[in-house]
Order: C-alpha cells, then sequence, then structure tokens
C-alpha cells in the first residue's frame, strides 16, 4: 500500500516520525515536504526573516498548495496522511477530485488545536481528523458535525529507547533536571525555582527580550531523536511543562522521555491516568510548591526514580509508539489493523 505523507521532514517532527514508522512496516511511502516542494526549503533552512516576509505574502501560499496538490496527485496513493495545517480548504477539494474514489484523506495535527490560526483543516472535508486533545475532538464532533477523533501522539521506537551512556555523554548531557523545547514565560516561570539547580533546557530559540534568571540555563542546541534519548537518559530528572494552550492533551514529550526510559514528572493533564498509572509510571504536578516538592524528594530517591521510569519505559513501548498509532487509524480508516 502506497501512503503519502505531507508534512515537515526535519528531525523528530510528525510527518518524519510517521515517514519511517510507516517505512519500517512496509508501505510505501511519499514523502511531501510542503516547503520543499515549493522550493523555498534554503530559505526556511538558511534565511527565515526572508521566509516569515514570503509567508504574508498570498501568492506564496497559491504556489504552495498548488504545488503540494501537485505532487499528491503525482504520488497516486493508496492513503493520504497530511500533518499540514496550511493546505488551503480549496487545494484539499482539488486533490480529492484528482484521486481515484476511496482513497481516505486524513488530517493529523500534533500542536495544541489554539495553534490552528487559520483553522483550515475544520472546513476541508477530511475523511477524518485526528487531534491530541479529547476536548477539542469533543467541540468539533458537536459543533461541527466533522469527523474527528482523539489520537495521542506517541515515541518512536527506533530512537525513543533507552540508551547506553557513554563517559562523553554523561559529560555532555548529565545534569540533575533537564527539559527540550521553547523558552516562554508561562514555561520559564515555571522552571523559575530551580534557577540555582543543575539543569539544561534545550533549544535554539531563547527570545532576547526575556530576562528571567533561566535563560542562563538554556542551551542553545536542538536535540531530537537518539540526541534526545541520551540527554533525557543522563539527567536525573526530566521537566515536562506543558504550554497554557494544551487544556486536556499531553505533549509528545510525555512519551518521548518514557520510551527513553527517563524518570519525568509532568504537568498533570486529564488524559494522563489514562495513558500512564501515576505514581508507579510517571508523576504529575498540578502547583509549583508541588513541582518544587516533588524535584527535591525525587532528586534524594535515585531507587525511587529508576523504579517509576523503567516501569514508564515499558509501558511506552508496550502501548504509545507510532506503530500503534498507526494501528490504531488504518483499523478505523481502513477497516483493518495495519
Amino acid at each position: 500500500m502506497r501512503v503519502t505523507v505531507i508534512g515537515k521532514q526535519f528531525p523528530d517532527s510528525l510527518a518524519r516520525n510517521f515517514s519511517v514508522t510507516l517505512q519500517h512496516m512496509g508501505y510505501t511511502v511519499q514523502e511531501i515536504d510542503e516547503d520543499r516542494v515549493a522550493g523555498v526549503a534554503f530559505v526556511r533552512d538558511r534565511i527565515r526573516r526572508v521566509h516569515r516576509l514570503a509567508e504574508l505574502h498570498p501568492k506564496f501560499h497559491e504556489l504552495r498548495d498548488r504545488r503540494v496538490t501537485r505532487a499528491v496527485l503525482a504520488s497516486t496513493p493508496d492513503v493520504v496522511l497530511n500533518t499540514y495545517a496550511g493546505w488551503h480548504p480549496d487545494a484539499v477539494a482539488e486533490a480529492r477530485s484528482g484521486l481515484r474514489p476511496r482513497v481516505p484523506l486524513i488530517f493529523l495535527y500534533p500542536d495544541p488545536t489554539a495553534h490552528l490560526v487559520r483553522e483550515f483543516p475544520l472546513a476541508a472535508g477530511y475523511d477524518v481528523l485526528y487531534f491530541k486533545d479529547p476536548h477539542s475532538v469533543a467541540m468539533f464532533r458537536s459543533r461541527l458535525g466533522i469527523n474527528a477523533h482523539y489520537l495521542p501522539e506517541a515515541c518512536n521506537s527506533r530512537w525513543h529507547r533507552p540508551v547506553d551512556l557513554t563517559p562523553r555523554d554523561v559529560a555532555t548531557y548529565g545534569c540533575d533536571l533537564t527539559t527540550a523545547g521553547s523558552l516562554y514565560y508561562y514555561r520559564a516561570l515555571q522552571l523559575e525555582p530551580f534557577a540555582g539547580y543543575d539543569m539544561k533546557i534545550w533549544g535554539t530559540n531563547l527570545p532576547g527580550w526575556m530576562s528571567l534568571p533561566v535563560r542562563s540555563r538554556y542551551v542553545d542546541r536542538f536535540i531530537a531523536e537518539e540526541e534526545k534519548a541520551r540527554a533525557f537518559r543522563a539527567a536525573k530528572i526530566v521537566l515536562n511543562t506543558h504550554t497554557e494552550k494544551e487544556f486536556a492533551g499531553t505533549n509528545a514529550r510525555t512519551f518521548e522521555a518514557a520510551g527513553c526510559g527517563a524518570f519525568q514528572i509532568a504537568d498533570w493533564r486529564p488524559v494522563l491516568a489514562d495513558l500512564f498509572d501515576p505514581d508507579h509510571e510517571i508523576v504529575t504536578y498540578e502547583s509549583r510548591e508541588e513541582l518544587k516538592e516533588k524535584v527535591d524528594f525525587y532528586l534524594a530517591h535515585p531507587d525511587a526514580r529508576r523504579r517509576i521510569a523503567e516501569a514508564g519505559c515499558r509501558r511506552a513501548h508496550a502501548e504509545h509508539t507510532y506503530e500503534h498509532r498507526i494501528r490504531t487509524m488504518f483499523s478505523m480508516v481502513l477497516g483493518t489493523a495495519a
């Protein structure tokens, strides 16, 4: 079966994780990176300011959508998986009209639904839409009547897994506390009590205007895939803070840290108890004070950290890999297990 995957292909992107996993499962995969087909990959990677200016021009979007649609039709797929939220509903309709009958068009979104600025997917007539927030899914189904479903994120068993650390890994990544992602005030203020701890915050987009103490803990380095596994394993605690826009769902870091065999303390979300056994496979917090108490407690109890991390890792690889998510999707959409 031929599966066309639309979305940005970079380390640990949703599109890359799906592409790699589908290929490993034996599918023929055609990758369509919306920027590369529009001929702006160099701009995106090297001249970000120019790319942002191009994004403001409607002709840029028309060009990109037209080329994405053309590439989809040329791929002659049996299934289309789209993670590109900017594909205009008219362009989606054009693609559908040129595809063979009964080729399902599936949309998957890895971010909080509050980030769906133009909300194109809601009006694009996809056969199925998957979101990681069950609250948003319920709203879309009841208020809009669209075929939306809840699908949590996942870990990739090829690189979000326990790795053996070398002395160099320990020297590079070792610390008491770590996390990876964008730094903004909501997250920075949650981490502020730990500014004096041995902490590493991995990422590459530190805002120049942020003056909080934790900026000194920000490492100007993007980590992904096996390097992320090394960084998470080398830290005593992974601090998993969510964006304030993450309402009922949980983020990819939840599954990545667990899959790596790292001990994490996660910002509580309603779905977590359905995914992991609290205090046995994952530790959660609901306030700044509780986070501080649990960090101090678990830093002093390595055996408890190890026991919870190992249990969380087993659960992640038993139930929460991309293979599991693909089987769930294809069982629903195609009526057969992947």
